[in-house]
C-alpha cells in the first residue's frame, strides 16, 4: 500500500507529487498522507499482533490490558495532533489532511485486520495439510557451512 501511495497516490488522489512540492520548499500533502496511512496501519497491526496463534477475535481481552489500550489511545491522539497541527515542526502539510484523505488513511489501517484473518485462515489450512512452515532438517543440514568452507 505504501508503494502504491508513493508512486500512484498523486494520480489516484489528485494531489501534486511530494518531490515537486518539496522542491518548492513546502511540506507536501502527498508525503503527509503516506505518513498518516503508515502510522494507522501500524496501530491496527498492533491489535493484530496481540493474537499469536491465529485466533479469529483479535479484540478478545483487549480491554483487560489497560497499558495496551492507553498506549494505543495516546499514539492515536498524538498522530492526529501531529498531522493536523504539526506543520513545519513535524514536516507535514501545513493545513493537515482533508477528511477524504483521513478516511482513506483509516481505511488502509483497518484493512490490516481482515488481511490478517485471511493469513490466519490460509496458514490454518496449510497447517491442517501438514505444512508447518519449518524448513525440513535435510535442507537445513545441506545449507550449513563448515569453518573450512568459509576460509
Amino acid at each position: 500500500i505504501i508503494m502504491f501511495l508513493l508512486f500512484g497516490g498523486p494520480r489516484v488522489f489528485g494531489f501534486e507529487p511530494g518531490d515537486q512540492v518539496e522542491r518548492q520548499g513546502m511540506n507536501s500533502e502527498h508525503y503527509t498522507f503516506i505518513f498518516n496511512s503508515f502510522v494507522w496501519m501500524q496501530l491496527f497491526n498492533e491489535v493484530n499482533a496481540r493474537s499469536l496463534n491465529g485466533e479469529i477475535n483479535v479484540f478478545s481481552g483487549m480491554l483487560q490490558n489497560p497499558l495496551f489500550c492507553g498506549i494505543l489511545l495516546i499514539t492515536a491522539i498524538l498522530q492526529v495532533i501531529m498531522v493536523e497541527f504539526g506543520g513545519k515542526a513535524m514536516h507535514v502539510a501545513d493545513d493537515g489532511l482533508n477528511g477524504e484523505l483521513w478516511g482513506w488513511s483509516l481505511l488502509f489501517g483497518v484493512g490490516s485486520l481482515p488481511i490478517q484473518q485471511i493469513i490466519n485462515i490460509l496458514f490454518g489450512q496449510c497447517k491442517d495439510a501438514g505444512v508447518d512452515g519449518r524448513v525440513p532438517s535435510r535442507i537445513k543440514s545441506s545449507r550449513r557451512l563448515s569453518m573450512r568452507t568459509v576460509r
